[in-house]
């Protein structure tokens, strides 16, 4: 909306500067007197009005049209595996048997 707001004050501005500039045209001339010099506005009169009107534009559009936000998926992390060492001799798990003659076996849970 503040975007909005200054490019229209922008705009109003310079149409306020411009109209009054090239509102009668030039009216000097050399001599003494006898007018001269064009009455009929500029020649190109449509270029100010255009170039206020795409100034207008282009803040009005880029007020409105912003680029899309980003989204990021998630992380996706597959879940620990458990594993523990299981001595089939003793008939026990690491913590409870220090020593397996046999070898431990890894038991995932």
């Amino acid at each position: 909306m503040k975007k909005i707001l200054v490019g229209l004050v922008a705009a109003f501005t310079l149409c306020a500067a411009v109209a009054p500039a090239s509102a009668h045209g030039w009216r000097g001339g050399y001599g003494g007197g006898y007018g001269g010099g064009w009455h009929g506005g500029p020649r190109y009169g449509w270029v100010a009005p255009f170039a206020v009107g795409a100034f207008a534009g282009a803040v009005v559009a880029n007020s409105y049209y912003r680029p899309a936000p980003v989204y990021y998926a998630p992380q996706y992390y597959p879940p620990v595996q458990r594993a523990a060492a299981y001595c089939p001799e003793n008939g026990l798990y690491y913590p409870q048997t220090q020593v397996c003659p046999s070898g431990w076996q890894r038991v995932v849970y």
